[in-house]
């Protein structure tokens, strides 16, 4: 396929995928339908040891459009980053080899990229924890334009989206120029946000196409040192980032590190740091801003009191 004609590059990373692989990879043929000539699938099989990579292997073999590449970084970051320096596509999307796509989804999708060539189109994740009673129905992009101050303060208040890659559609040459640092977990939080101050035209829509599947090992539900020292770095960059105009929701976030993750904080400079960013929500303005909500006045307000 010639890589000018190349709309959307779609990035599969798999590590030791097998038992949901043949599920996600059919999920991608449903939802794509006749625009997959408009595409190629980047098949990244990392270190695995069941048979993931003989599965993406063979997908591959048999699709045009598929591309099969095997490494051993054991790092998802890194992963992330491989496939999009060997992509081609205008636009780069993601899909996580245990999750899925609703039928027909990625048609309508491609169609609206290619004719209104936003930088990004944003989605809100459907989060299912039972396949079997989640709505696998593509209802049709709802979409919204959104100004670049009103994406910031919904990303902040994890408002329709968050900071994943998954199932989002980016311009190229935004993950081109906000390379994917090499962390295990939390890549995507490194730069999306810087990805969010670059971008003119945004789109949002509400009907999602992606089945994002919470499993007993997802990250939240496996926390470390190593990730929260990730998460603590990326909230600091974003805190330089968005500067005085996002300062109280950005607060928001410090306050969720010292009541949820604190206990994984080790480094005496971290500490001293989250200290402070903590006490800065001990003001008129934080409380008073209409931005922030109710339930993170509160527990401003009970971390005061206990002071």
């Amino acid at each position: 396929m010639p890589t000018q004609n190349i709309l959307l590059s779609i990035i599969i990373a798999a590590h030791n995928s097998g038992n949901y692989l043949r599920d996600t990879l059919q999920s991608l043929l449903d939802a794509l339908g006749e625009s997959i000539a408009k595409c190629e699938i980047l098949l990244v099989n990392d270190a695995s040891t069941d048979n993931s990579g003989e599965l993406l292997a063979d997908f591959a073999q048999a699709l045009p459009q598929a591309r099969y590449f095997s490494v051993e970084f054991k790092n998802i970051g890194k992963v992330r980053h491989f496939a999009v320096a060997h992509s081609h596509g205008e636009y780069i999307t993601m899909l996580d080899s245990d999750d899925q796509l609703k039928n027909g989804s990625l048609n309508e999708i491609n169609a609206f990229l290619g004719n209104n060539k936003p930088d990004l189109l944003l989605t809100k994740l459907h989060e299912v924890r039972d396949l079997t009673k989640a709505d696998k129905n593509w209802h049709g992009l709802q979409t919204e334009y959104l100004t670049r101050d009103e994406a910031i303060t919904r990303f902040l208040v994890h408002k329709d989206f968050q900071a994943h890659l998954i199932g989002q559609f980016i311009k190229r040459t935004l993950l081109q120029a906000n390379p994917i640092p090499e962390f295990t977990c939390y890549e995507d939080f490194y730069v999306f946000p810087q990805i969010l101050t670059q971008s003119q035209h945004i789109v949002f829509s509400r009907e999602s196409h992606y089945l994002y599947i919470k499993r007993n090992s997802s990250l939240s539900n496996s926390p470390s040192a190593e990730k929260i020292h990730n998460l603590f770095l990326c909230t600091e960059k974003m805190d330089t980032l968005f500067g005085p105009k996002f300062h109280d929701l950005v607060l928001c976030h410090w306050l969720d590190i010292e009541l949820k993750q604190k206990i994984w904080i080790k480094q005496s400079v971290m500490l001293d740091t989250l200290s402070k960013k903590v006490r800065e929500t001990r003001c008129l303005g934080f409380f008073i801003n209409p931005a922030i909500r109710f339930s993170y006045k509160r527990k401003a307000a009970k971390l005061l009191w206990k002071k």
